[in-house]
């Protein structure tokens, strides 16, 4: 994906002259992570103020929206993930993760946004993965489509940016869609095969990954499906791991994918794997899992 915002300015008055821990030197940066500028603020869900030192006119972000919520039966997408110059502004918004069901929030700091991850059945906007079951992912901040439709069951969701949402299964002893990968995983799709062995499809991978779907069996084992993986953009050589996902007679449920900045968790009884910090999808469950919260990077 061609990226025209991929540097920074890496002269020294910007690595200098501006207060901060971090910067990022030549030898750890990735496509998002601006060269030569230093991380100076990190906004949590709920914030929505910010302090911009005088003289500072542009501001370099990276958005991440909310992961979205899981249903009783297919996982979440994951947060949409945006990133550029924008003018410094006093005002932020950082979305929540999606409860059970619901989309995630969205983020944004100036003309730089990022939609919140779709809930099972959903297409994402805004970048955001799509949930299990549905079409595609939402086409992102620099207008790339997401994947495509996974019509046929069971069925992948098409890579791209956005990542597609995962197929769905019937039919005992099969495995249901994979949420597709992309920038943001979309969510894996349920099995509700009426016998036998059944497996849900895992969540897709991506800077922030998809959540896993329920199976469902009336007289076999039920297999849900894994989280997706995340990356930190902070720290392009961590890799952040999916929630697994749980076995048992009937039912198994889904782990929450992974965020920018956090592993997935695991199911807790029947309720779906939370998402990790940074976007990740939630895992579906009898209760589908929550969303992993959005986060807001600023550097200047």
């Amino acid at each position: 994906m061609a990226n025209p915002t991929r540097r920074g300015s890496s002269g020294e008055p910007v690595r200098n002259s501006m207060q901060g821990g971090n910067y990022t030197p030549w030898t750890n940066t990735h496509f998002v992570l601006p060269y030569g500028l230093r991380l100076q603020q990190t906004k949590n869900a709920g914030d929505t103020s910010v302090t911009i030192p005088a003289g500072v006119t542009f501001v370099y972000a990276i958005a991440v929206g909310g992961g979205g919520g899981a249903t009783n039966q297919d996982g979440g997408g994951a947060g949409g993930i945006a990133w550029g110059w924008t003018l410094a502004n006093s005002t932020c918004v950082v979305g929540s993760g999606g409860a059970a069901g619901t989309t995630g929030g969205y983020t944004r700091y100036g003309n730089v946004i990022a939609g919140g991850g779709a809930t099972g059945g959903n297409s994402g906007t805004l970048g955001a993965g799509a949930g299990g079951g549905s079409f595609s992912g939402g086409t992102n901040y620099w207008g790339i489509p997401g994947g495509g439709s996974p019509s046929a069951a069971p069925a992948k969701g098409n890579s791209g940016s956005g990542g597609g949402g995962g197929g769905t299964s019937g039919a005992s002893g099969t495995t249901g869609g994979a949420g597709g990968d992309g920038i943001s995983g979309g969510g894996g799709g349920r099995n509700a095969g009426a016998t036998g062995t059944c497996v849900a499809g895992a969540g897709g991978n991506g800077l922030a990954g998809g959540g896993g779907g329920t199976a469902r069996s009336t007289s076999g084992t039920g297999t849900g499906g894994n989280g997706g993986t995340g990356y930190s953009i902070l720290n392009p050589s961590t890799t952040y791991t999916g929630g697994n996902a749980t076995s048992g007679i009937a039912s198994g449920y889904g782990g929450g994918g992974a965020g920018v900045a956090g592993n997935g968790a695991a199911p807790s009884g029947s309720v779906g794997g939370v998402g990790g910090l940074g976007g990740g999808g939630g895992g579906a469950g009898l209760t589908g899992g929550a969303g992993g919260a959005g986060i807001l990077y600023l550097f200047y």
